[in-house]
């Protein structure tokens, strides 16, 4: 990570993304309320939902119209901002419209999980604010910094809802906790990234969703200039267990939904078919690779069959230091018990086994195969198979580098896929609009940029190629982008939930393992790379049509 969260740019670190004034008038006007309605804006930044909110109410009320204020901002009217500059200039703005502020009111300059709506002021409780609401509405950050030292605590609070597991992530927790202060068939109707409808990390909030109401999203056209992030509004009215919900007017049944395995909520009716028989996670295992931090100390580019190496590695025993801790913990913060831990050890003189890139005086090429480097999977966007082009030093298993990430910063420290380097398997692009697929021979050391997949144990060899041919196909792309994950990434728990061609028959199976074998051993032989537009790929693609009658033969 090139910069942590708790270092970015105000803006970025809050998650602020403000909603353009036209937006929230359109999104406030088509809110029911009356002069006794309660409303919660919990983000509200500088005023877009606040004003055409009071504006609403004034409208609802008789008298003066600093009467009538006073009686919006103390009885119907609730709102949170964290970030004092921009609550600054909401009061300002109520104040040019309206005139001076009453002398009570629940406009609070604070931070939404630890305010008490009931005395309008922040709650020494980390969970105060016993007070419901009819509607809450808003904008809740996306992406933003939740404070560290309250980050565990909150994760204990909203990090997981009837067994599953909410992420961890501001606009998540805002949901969970907007939707517990709601009176009964109370309303919540936030914008939102669209990227909560299929990722997997976001399961458990749509199922958290689902079983307590009716839900709505409904795509919002290009509006936000600060992002390119595409956006949804979110309508969610507490009634109790859904078995459906609403997608841009389509409604969609929760039996379809749980075929997916992630719950996405961009399934359709005919694609549903596809997940009615096995996943490729019944006959594969996949696996993301490590983060190594600081590449150039130990991954090598190859040229003409050799590697040029700049350092050697010396191995040392540093000392253990609390200033050193913090400087590694995650978000700069470490319990009161941990610290207490650590200044312990550095009181007794313990120290960590480190190492150290010393540059050479002059750098060495050194030709492959070699003892002390093993091929490096980079991601690239080839089909089929890829020449190696990286070689990482992996001298005694991999000893310098393992060191390096485990005396480095915490999210460097484990070894992601440790117990698949070398194996024979799968491996694609982390970050592409298309799966692009290509076999893995054994012996490569796996980078998180590039996951992979091997066979489950007793499962045949030919499988291997069989589902190598599927992920190239355009359907297996649709299925993976529309349903599964709609955004960049392709992880390794998306490829486990992709259906496996059980519609293929015997005879076209056959021929697709033939083909796919073929192609990769040509690649690796003639050192070619292979094109989905060549006719050998359109070929073995046919080989996965799903027959004319399939949704028939599958419902």
């Amino acid at each position: 990570m090139s910069q942590t969260r708790t270092t970015r740019p105000t803006k970025r670190q809050l998650g602020q993304f403000y909603t353009p004034p036209r937006l929230a008038r359109h999104i406030v006007a088509e809110l029911a309320l009356t002069a006794q309605t309660t409303v919660l804006e919990p983000s509200a930044g500088n005023g877009a939902f606040v004003m055409p909110l009071i504006e609403r109410f004034m409208s609802l009320h008789r008298g003066g119209e600093s009467q009538r204020l006073r009686k919006v901002l103390n009885e119907n009217l609730f709102a949170v901002e964290i970030d004092p500059t921009a609550h600054a200039e909401l009061l300002q703005a109520i104040e040019q419209r309206w005139g001076p502020l009453p002398d009570s009111h629940n406009l609070v300059c604070g931070d939404f999980f630890v305010t008490d709506f009931d005395s309008a002021t922040s709650s020494d409780s980390l969970f105060g604010g016993v007070r419901r609401f009819d509607l809450i509405v808003g904008n809740p950050p996306f992406g933003g910094t939740i404070e560290p030292r309250i980050q565990d605590q909150l994760d204990g609070r909203y990090g997981g809802r009837d067994g599953l597991k909410i992420k961890k992530e501001t606009y998540s927790f805002f949901i969970v906790r907007s939707v517990e202060m709601l009176n009964p068939a109370g309303r919540v109707r936030f914008i939102c990234s669209d990227t909560f409808l299929t990722i997997p990390t976001m399961k458990g909030l749509r199922e958290f969703l689902l079983n307590r109401g009716r839900v709505s999203v409904k795509t919002i056209e290009r509006e936000f200039d600060e992002t390119s992030q595409p956006m949804v509004l979110l309508d969610f009215e507490l009634t109790g267990h859904s078995d459906q919900v609403e997608i841009d007017g389509r409604l969609l049944r929760r039996d379809t939904i749980n075929l997916t395995g992630n719950c996405s909520w961009q399934i359709t009716e005919s694609l549903g078919h596809f997940f009615r028989g096995p996943k490729l996670g019944d006959l594969m295992v996949a696996s993301s690779g490590m983060t190594i931090g600081r590449n150039d100390l130990f991954v090598r580019e190859i040229i003409d069959g050799a590697v040029v190496e700049s350092y050697k590695f010396i191995f040392r025993n540093e000392p253990i230091t609390l200033k050193r801790e913090l400087e590694r913990a995650r978000l700069g913060y470490l319990s009161d018990a941990v610290k207490a831990k650590i200044a312990a050890q550095e009181k007794r003189g313990e120290t960590r086994r480190t190492v150290d890139a010393v540059p050479l005086p002059s750098p060495v090429s050194i030709q492959l195969p070699h003892p002390h480097y093993r091929y490096y999977n980079k991601a690239c966007s080839d089909i089929l198979y890829a020449q190696p082009r990286h070689a990482i030093f992996w001298r005694d298993d991999g000893d310098a580098v393992i060191t390096f990430k485990k005396s480095g910063n915490w999210y460097l420290r484990g070894v992601g896929g440790q117990p698949f380097f070398k194996r024979e398997g799968l491996t694609w692009q982390l970050i592409s609009p298309t799966l692009n697929a290509r076999y893995l021979p054994p012996g490569y050391i796996l980078d998180s940029g590039a996951p992979c997949a091997f066979l489950r144990e007793g499962i045949d060899r030919d499988e291997l190629w069989f589902v190598l041919g599927w992920c190239l196909t355009p359907l297996c792309t649709r299925i993976l982008k529309d349903v599964l994950n709609h955004t960049r990434n392709i992880q390794s728990k998306d490829f486990e939930r992709l259906p496996y061609p059980f519609w293929v028959h015997a005879e076209k199976k056959a021929e697709a393992i033939r083909r796919c074998r073929k192609l990769v051993e040509t690649a690796e032989q003639m050192h070619i790379t292979q094109q989905r537009s060549d006719p050998e790929i359109a070929q073995l693609i046919e080989c996965y049509a799903p027959p004319a009658d399939f949704a028939i033969t599958t419902t």
